[in-house]
C-alpha cells in the first residue's frame, strides 16, 4: 500500500511552488529530459513542439552564474526571466537569457499551495 501511494504522489505533474517549477525547468534542460519538461506542463497542455525546441536551443548546458526575476502578473501567473552563461562544446563562455511562464491552478488560494504550479513555455 505504501509504494502505491508513492507511486501516485511521484506521477504528479507540475510542482508546489514556481521556485521549484523553475529548478526542475533548468534541471530537465540540462539533462535533455523532454518527458521532464512535458512533467511539468499541465496534461491537457500541447506544448510538445516548444520544448523539442528549447532543448535544441539551450539544452545539454548547465547554466552558471544564474539569476532569476520573476514578474507577478497575476496571483496565478508568474513570469521567470532567466539568465546566465554556459561553457559550449568549444569551451567558450556564452550569455544565455529564457523567459518563462508559470500558472497557478487549483480551486483554492495560491497562497495555499493547494493546487500546482505548471510550466507554460513562451515562444
Amino acid at each position: 500500500m505504501v509504494l502505491s501511494l508513492y507511486s501516485c504522489s511521484a506521477n504528479k505533474r507540475g510542482a508546489p511552488t514556481p521556485e521549484k517549477v523553475v529548478e526542475q525547468y533548468l534541471t530537465a534542460l540540462e539533462n535533455k529530459s523532454e518527458n521532464s519538461l512535458l512533467q511539468l506542463a499541465d496534461k491537457d497542455s500541447s506544448q510538445t513542439r516548444e520544448i523539442a525546441a528549447k532543448i535544441r536551443k539551450i539544452g545539454g548546458h548547465k547554466i552558471q552564474n544564474r539569476q532569476i526575476e520573476y514578474d507577478k502578473f497575476t496571483p496565478n501567473l508568474w513570469k521567470a526571466k532567466i539568465t546566465g552563461n554556459y561553457i559550449d562544446r568549444q569551451g567558450i563562455a556564452k550569455k544565455t537569457e529564457d523567459l518563462i511562464s508559470i500558472q497557478y491552478q487549483s480551486k483554492g488560494e495560491p497562497k495555499s499551495y493547494a493546487g500546482r504550479w505548471y510550466l507554460l513555455i513562451d515562444n
